[in-house]
Formats: structure tokens, C-alpha cells, sequence
């Protein structure tokens, strides 16, 4: 069996990465990094937001209807952030018509993290 190099994430880095994300949407409510159990590793939440980081990390791992995020104002948005699948990262947004020109450059954001 191959052993797998670990390589221990440091919250500064979460942290960085997270902003840059959060500079990429101005309509940024919150964005929570999870590994696939939903053990939350990073977390940017607005303070108007009513929603706990653990609950946003069940949100992003869970297929059951009940945990998704029902704000009609708000946009859900979830990404596989390394190779392997282990980490996901789960955005809200409010809703906002400009929200899909910023995809692209988020999807590169992701693409060239070097955290996962």
C-alpha cells in the first residue's frame, strides 16, 4: 500500500484563500471549507448571517434536502477543491445577476490553490 504524504494546512492559509474568493464576489455571504465527513477546516461567514459554520459544512457534504440552505435570497454554490474529492468548498452568495461572470475566475482560484 502506498503511503500518502500529509502536509498539516495552516489557518492562515485557509484564510487567505477565503478572502481571495470573497474579493472575487461582492454578493459573498459566507464560504466554508469541509472535509468529506463535513469537519469544517476554514470558514468566512458575514456577521449578518444567521447560519452556524457547522451547519454549512453538513450543507456542503449532505445530499439530504433537510440540511440545504432554503434562502430564497441566497445561492448555494458547491466545488470539489482538490484532485481526490476529499474537500469541498461551499459558497453562498445572495442572489445577484452578476454572480456567473465571476465563475470562471473563481474556477481558476481553485484550480491554482496549492492548500488540498
Amino acid at each position: 500500500m502506498k503511503a500518502e504524504s500529509t502536509r498539516l494546512v495552516k489557518q492562515a492559509e485557509v484564510n487567505f484563500f477565503l478572502h481571495k474568493i470573497k474579493q472575487n464576489f461582492p454578493n459573498f455571504v459566507a464560504g466554508v471549507i469541509t472535509d468529506r465527513n463535513g469537519f469544517p477546516i476554514g470558514a468566512k461567514i458575514s456577521k449578518r448571517l444567521w447560519i452556524r459554520e457547522n451547519t454549512l459544512a453538513l450543507s456542503a457534504v449532505s445530499k439530504n434536502r433537510e440540511l440545504a440552505i432554503k434562502d430564497p435570497n441566497l445561492v448555494p454554490l458547491k466545488f470539489n477543491i482538490d484532485k481526490n474529492k476529499r474537500y469541498l468548498l461551499l459558497l453562498l452568495l445572495e442572489k445577484s445577476k452578476n454572480h456567473k461572470a465571476s465563475l470562471k475566475s473563481l474556477k481558476e482560484i481553485i484550480r491554482t490553490q496549492n492548500l488540498f
